[in-house]
């Protein structure tokens, strides 16, 4: 099955599935220079599939706030798909991803998806990486290159994600600073080379990627 058939297949919002389009064209970027070889399809597949469950989560009322999600045509249609996802999968958006997931017997890729939440959490570091799959890895880093907006740098996105939930503990903001350079010594390309205008080039490759 094609990317994009399956994104119909699970009705999955347009602006849901820029997203992943986003995390997953930063995703083939870094994985292409990682230093020490990785399979550069693995990693942008699962970025392909990494959020597919999200609707859950989204706040589409009527008085939808657009700066999060830009204009959606058909507003009741997708409130309706989304009560369709909270009855088959529940509320919990990690849980929806996972079982859309096993449904569509994509489950190699689910121990990549949690082992990403483990990572983040945990605020990892170089110890816990080094034993990390570097599908993972780069999913963490990828995801943390995308507001609704476009592709943005590691920076601006962190701040995006503190104004808009607060840090997560006096940590986390530190840890952000370790892990982004980090990640520049794994790769051969100046991670802020990576762009909007880059990423959207790949589009069109990405959703004839077979799954």
């Amino acid at each position: 099955m094609l990317v994009r058939d399956l994104y119909q297949k699970y009705q999955i919002m347009p602006q849901l599935a820029t997203h992943m389009l986003r995390v997953a064209g930063v995703g083939k970027m870094v994985a292409k220079h990682w230093k020490n070889g990785c399979d550069a399809r693995s990693v942008t597949k699962l970025c392909l599939l990494h959020d597919l469950g999200n609707i859950v989560k989204f706040d589409l009322q009527d008085n939808i706030d657009r700066s999060k999600f830009g204009q959606i045509e058909n507003l009741k249609y997708w409130q309706g798909v989304q009560r369709a996802v909270w009855e088959k999968y529940g509320k919990n958006a990690h849980e929806a991803t996972i079982g859309m997931l096993v449904e569509a017997r994509l489950t190699e890729f689910v121990p990549f998806i949690k082992e990403e939440e483990r990572l983040y959490f945990a605020e990892a570091r170089e110890e816990m990486l080094d034993k990390a799959s570097t599908e993972a890895i780069i999913l963490l880093y990828g995801d943390c290159r995308v507001t609704p907006s476009g592709v943005v740098s590691y920076r601006e996105r962190v701040n995006d994600l503190q104004d808009r939930y607060g840090a997560r503990n006096t940590t986390w903001y530190d840890w952000t600073f370790w892990f982004e350079e980090w990640m520049q010594k794994q790769v051969s390309i100046d991670l802020n080379s990576i762009t909007e205008d880059g990423v959207k080039t790949l589009f069109d490759e990405l959703l004839t990627y077979t799954i």
